[in-house]
């Protein structure tokens, strides 16, 4: 049968270079289409819940906090693992299932648990609200809003992120979540004191109590006049301190009388800093799992170009890290290895075969191969990135077409012939033999890589993908080796007038005569081989290894550790100091700092770091 497929290959050659074009512009299409990312997401699958506990110290959020949800998430359906980090007001629960769990049945379920278990947590506590669906490696971009003119306060910078960039940000396709982070959260504030209080009989749990009912809407359902419906309400929301001050408290106590009321900031829980030059107001875009992030980075760029036209004068969004940066060397860094690949092919054998038309054939079989490889990917929801396309190896994917070079220059060099079907029949009779042979070396090397399909965990994510890819790039290139790769050579070379290159004919000849010498003195040339074969295995055990292909990136994350008792104010002085020093190496363009944690605790860390 294969050598029945070689004979049609070549016998129209012209119909399958026109099928190997068309081939050639669906991996196009398709690459165009591929999710790519920087590396693997080797995150497990895990629901994080996290509640505030405003006023408890870590001790008292493990006992009356966590501890309880740890216990009704216990028992949960391929519950794999289950942690937990109580904070200064703050719980952070994280429940991990198997992989081969569904991340939304998951959410689905610990939301179950999640209702039985907000009875036994104190009713001071706000309800549990589960992080966004992300991973580790969501975080595809980050920015940073200031004015340049200085006319905007840091609680104006904060008020516009969380209402004007924030929400337009947030509805592109793909981003789950917008995380603002530093400059002043603006908040209506109702300042008293216990002197205050007493002279007017109030107590303090009136006044809050007062406030609560003061700011609300009622509805009384409608009334018909003049053919129409009109709804019939009670708009009591609060909107200004001056609403504020003229709540009444008691018999007829005005809140301006007990308290004195403005705006001021939220308590803050974490700081940002940039250049040691002051705070800065932060947003990181967080991805959806399993979102494309080259496009999804793609879209928040051109969303944040348009949110940046509708800004006051003055306030600028600057871009600190864009993801698609990343990505991009990751693409050139594959793109860089396929075309030197290539070029090593198409010297190697233009030097040592003598052709040039049938090393251009056998190129051909990368790009074909990578396209078959890509349909592959398509199929089993592979993600481009480092691992799974930077580990192919272009050997592996020409061996068979350079066998078949070989077999055609071996059996055809030196003959004439008188017609194009002589020509052609002589290409069939040389190609066909070697293609069964052919077919069983791809398809041993493929087995190769069957096991590590089996692996499991972090492994599994780790080298499943680039495991996947091989299988179908190999596969790529045993059906270029045996369906496309007679016909074009048939093509593009016409029958060669010898076995090889004259350079290499000398050589062959200069060998021989040295043979016997080398044989006669081959106790000393082993020793010296095996010399030379030690000197080198030294060298080359000082080079040293990675573990994963290696890629500049151009971003480093300083991190500093500090007490755990720090206070904010110490760790935001710490930073500017870091960013002092960072400045003073000419390599460095801008420093970003981040201590603490956001009011929305994504990431529940402390001062410390």
């Amino acid at each position: 049968m294969l050598a029945s497929l070689v004979a049609l290959s070549v016998k129209y050659r012209t119909g399958v270079a026109g099928g190997l074009l068309v081939l050639l512009l669906g991996g196009a299409f398709a690459a165009s289409r591929l999710p790519v990312d920087a590396m693997p997401d080797v995150s497990t699958v895990q629901v994080v819940v996290l509640t505030e506990a405003p006023g408890l110290s870590p001790i008292e959020v493990e006992r009356m906090v966590t501890a309880p949800l740890e216990l009704a998430f216990n028992g949960l359906p391929r519950l794999s693992e289950l942690r937990s980090v109580s904070r200064p007001g703050l719980s952070a629960v994280t429940v991990v299932f198997d992989d081969s769990m569904d991340v939304w049945f998951a959410r689905q379920l610990v939301s179950e648990r999640l209702r039985e278990a907000t009875a036994d947590l104190p009713a001071f506590v706000p309800p549990p609200q589960l992080a966004p669906v992300s991973t580790g490696l969501g975080e595809i971009f980050i920015f940073v809003v200031h004015s340049q003119t200085g006319d905007h306060s840091p609680m104006q910078l904060r008020t516009m992120l969380d209402w004007d960039i924030v929400p337009r940000i947030r509805s592109v396709p793909g981003v789950i979540e917008v995380n603002p982070m530093g400059g002043e959260l603006k908040q209506y504030q109702v300042i008293t004191s216990p002197a205050r209080l007493e002279a007017f009989g109030v107590t303090l749990s009136q006044l809050q109590h007062a406030l609560e009912r003061a700011s609300s809407s009622v509805g009384a359902g409608y009334v018909e006049r003049a053919g129409e419906n009109i709804l019939v309400r009670g708009n009591g929301r609060l909107t200004n301190e001056d609403d504020i001050s003229h709540v009444i408290v008691g018999d007829g106590v005005l809140v301006k009388q007990l308290a004195d009321v403005k705006v001021g900031a939220a308590l803050r829980y974490g700081v940002t800093t940039r250049d040691a030059k002051g705070e800065v107001v932060t947003g990181t875009v967080m991805m959806l799992l399993g979102a494309n992030s080259r496009d999804v980075t793609a879209a928040v760029k051109q969303r944040v170009g348009e949110v940046s036209k509708t800004l006051p004068p003055g306030v600028v969004i600057e871009t600190i890290y864009d993801r698609s940066d990343f990505v991009g060397a990751t693409l050139g860094t594959v793109v860089k290895n396929l075309i030197e690949g290539a070029l090593v092919v198409l010297l190697v054998l233009t030097v040592f075969l003598g052709t040039l038309r049938g090393a251009v054939a056998v190129v051909i079989g990368i790009p074909a191969s990578m396209t078959i490889a890509l349909f592959g990917m398509h199929l089993f929801g592979v993600t481009g990135d480092l691992m799974s396309l930077g580990a192919i190896d272009f050997g592996f994917l020409v061996d068979g077409p350079i066998v078949v070079l070989e077999a055609v220059i071996a059996a055809m060099a030196g003959h004439h012939y008188r017609s194009k079907t002589d020509v052609t029949q002589a290409f069939i009779s040389s190609a066909a033999p070697v293609a069964r042979p052919v077919a069983f070396s791809v398809a041993i090397i493929m087995l190769v890589y069957v096991p590590l399909l089996a692996l499991q965990g972090v492994e599994g994510k780790m080298f499943r993908p680039m495991a996947t890819v091989m299988a179908c790039a190999l596969f790529g290139a045993l059906v270029y080796s045996v369906v496309f790769f007679p016909g074009v050579l048939a093509l593009l070379m016409p029958p060669p007038k010898n076995e090889g290159p004259k350079w290499l004919t000398v050589l062959r000849h200069r060998y021989e005569a040295l043979l016997p010498r080398f044989i006669a003195a081959r106790v000393p040339l082993l020793v010296v081989m095996s010399a030379a074969l030690v000197i080198s295995m030294g060298l080359l055990l000082q080079r040293g290894a990675d573990f994963v292909p290696r890629i500049q990136e151009g971003d480093i994350v300083v991190t500093i550790r500090r007490t755990p008792s720090i206070s904010l104010t110490e760790a935001r002085r710490l930073d500017l100091e870091a960013e002092r020093v960072l400045a003073r190496f000419p390599e460095v363009i801008t420093s970003l700092a981040f201590t603490g944690r956001a009011e929305l605790a994504f990431d529940p860390v402390g001062n410390d770091n």
